[in-house]
């Protein structure tokens, strides 16, 4: 397996690791309960978005590079 591979795999899995602890936060009793309801949606959300975005950004990476490598064939 070669290391661009191995990177990719992370990258995806960090992703959706941010993703689902997101949606623990926001849909479960993760945080203690003596933090606000407020802190906990608003970390869930972050915590959401962010890995949308990194899985969202990973995709467009990924595709523009296949895009380039099959203009130089």
């Amino acid at each position: 397996m070669k290391m661009a591979q191995v990177m990719k795999m992370v990258a995806y899995t960090a992703g959706a690791l941010y993703v689902l602890l997101g949606l623990a936060i926001l849909f479960t009793n993760l945080f203690p309960s003596y933090l606000p309801t407020q802190f906990k949606i608003l970390m869930g959300i972050v915590l959401f978005l962010y890995g949308m975005f990194r899985l969202v950004s990973i995709t467009l990476n990924r595709r523009k590079k296949n895009e380039e490598i099959e203009e130089e064939e």
